[in-house]
């Protein structure tokens, strides 16, 4: 509603008094403690108007798939002749070249 965003929820406390040692110059300008403000009733919501045809939240239904044929063996590869690596450059002009990929130490020492 209009002016409803207006009402601050905090207010200057209306019955603090500025301290009698105050320096405006040391301090700088006095300003009263905040308090809540009883006008406030929190953020606005629409008002919730009750659906009678309202059903529940939807659930979709199951429905086989007539052409799913299950495969154990869809990730098993006859070789793997070839290997991704995913390099992210921090520094243009980085070069990477020959790439050991092995599992034996000696190897990789050796090299």
């Amino acid at each position: 509603p209009e002016g409803y965003d207006d009402i601050p929820a905090f207010i200057s406390d209306p019955e603090a008094v500025e301290p009698e040692d105050w320096d405006t110059e040391l301090d700088g300008e006095w300003e009263a403690p905040q308090v809540p403000n009883p006008e406030y009733s929190g953020p606005w919501r629409a008002p919730r108007i009750p659906n009678p045809d309202y059903i529940g939240e939807w659930e979709h239904p199951l429905i086989d798939n007539p052409d799913y044929e299950e495969d154990p063996s869809i990730y098993k590869f006859d070789s793997n002749a070839g290997v991704g690596i995913e390099i992210w450059q921090v520094k243009a002009g980085s070069v990477f070249d020959n790439i050991l990929v092995t599992n034996d130490v000696e190897l990789a020492s050796a090299r």
